[in-house]
């Protein structure tokens, strides 16, 4: 019987100069962090997984390496449930860190994946009882920020000439300045293209009617994270006036926040993330969950090709998955440089690779150039000019 040997976790961080910086809700990325979880076995196999930095690399890192790794010592890896619920009980209900816990015990499930299907020879999705599916992909990531609307038009026709047949656009500007690029947009392109919205939580309910009626007016496909997570009453109260579809979940935590969320009918679409509520063992809970209250799933991506792969494992076993969230960011060493085989969207769609595990072989030896930097990767825009000025 395998046994866990090692548990390690690194971070890496890509800066960007200005030219390659997006500007949305949250103000501009300056640079993009990935946090790699390795676990290995006495066999000296290796399970890959991918922690969501948390605004703070190196924290996380951190987190994983003194906090977690020494509570799956000696572990069964075949045991992914046992040892999600030693971690939960031992760290998360107890002293965790909270959504810091969440995040890191993420990376370590989806590696704990890697290193299962690697053992078994399978790929993740038929341990998780599905097949492989070709599934729809929109483009989304960092990218369609704030731009002038012909320039936006023009990011757009690129990925549309890429096969792509449906965007997520980011909003939570203005409510004016909103409406006159995802009308721009419509006009441009039309009917046939679905456009998705995302507002990084920048809205309140002040803004709502003005919000209702550029997403009414222009069919976008969902609005999602217009408020921000905690604001339970706010997401109730726009169910109720628009038919617009809310979507929202990338900063929910483990099933406890998702069940909250289901049973005030507070979305129609969840977007758990992989990497930050709770892995392959607690996503694959959350949605069956969410079918039960015939809520679709479109998971929110992360930051590498390790997040992306899982993604594709995850909807390929989801009776209710819709869509695949595709990173369609000019520059990501993480989801271009970082697997083998390449591995991504082909004419808008993508399928599961079909080795063991999350099957991509990870090639370490680029990650060499990408040395942490500590510190958030999103700040607001006026720093994020100091930053580049330094």
């Amino acid at each position: 019987m395998a046994r866990i040997r090692q548990v390690t976790a690194t971070a890496y961080s890509c800066p960007f100069d200005k030219q390659h910086q997006l500007t949305f809700g949250l103000g501009s990325n300056v640079k993009r962090d990935m946090v790699l979880v390795r676990i290995t076995s006495d066999q000296g196999l290796v399970g890959y997984g991918e922690s969501h930095h948390g605004q703070n690399p190196t924290a996380m890192a951190e987190i994983i390496q003194q906090g977690l790794a020494p509570l799956l010592t000696d572990c069964d890896p075949l045991d992914t449930e046992g040892i999600w619920e030693r971690i939960n009980r031992q760290q998360l209900v107890t002293h965790g860190l909270g959504a810091g816990s969440m995040m890191a015990l993420s990376g370590i499930d989806m590696a704990l994946w890697d290193l299962k299907g690697k053992l078994l020879d399978q790929p993740i999705y038929r341990l998780l009882g599905g097949a492989s599916k070709k599934i729809r992909a929109y483009a989304g990531g960092l990218a369609l920020g704030f731009l002038p609307p012909d320039a936006l038009a023009a990011e757009v026709a690129e990925l549309l000439e890429q096969g792509f047949t449906a965007i997520k656009m980011r909003v939570g500007d203005t409510p004016s300045r909103d409406a006159l690029r995802v009308k721009h947009i419509r006009r441009t392109f039309g009917d046939d293209l679905d456009i998705a919205v995302d507002a990084a939580t920048r809205y309140d309910l002040r803004d709502i009617p003005e919000v209702i009626r550029y997403c009414e007016d222009n069919r976008v496909y969902w609005l999602e994270e217009p408020f921000t997570p905690d604001n339970l009453e706010s997401y109730v109260e726009l169910r109720k006036r628009t038919s617009v579809p809310i979507a929202a979940g990338e900063n929910h935590y483990g099933r406890y926040a998702f069940r909250s969320l289901f049973e005030a009918r507070a979305i129609s679409i969840c977007q758990a993330d992989l990497s930050k509520s709770g892995g392959f063992t607690e996503l694959k809970k959350i949605a069956d969950m969410a079918s039960a209250f015939h809520i679709a799933m479109a998971p929110h991506t992360s930051h590498s090709v390790l997040s992306a792969a899982g993604n594709a494992h995850l909807l390929s076993a989801l009776p209710g998955g819709i869509l695949f969230e595709a990173d369609v960011a000019r520059v990501n060493p993480f989801r271009t440089d970082l697997a083998q085989p390449i591995f991504g969207v082909v004419n808008g769609h993508i399928e599961p690779p079909p080795g063991p595990g999350l099957g991509i072989d990870i090639d370490e030896d680029m990650l060499a150039r990408y040395p942490a930097i500590p510190g958030p990767c999103y700040l607001p825009a006026a720093a994020a000019s100091e930053s580049e000025n330094t």
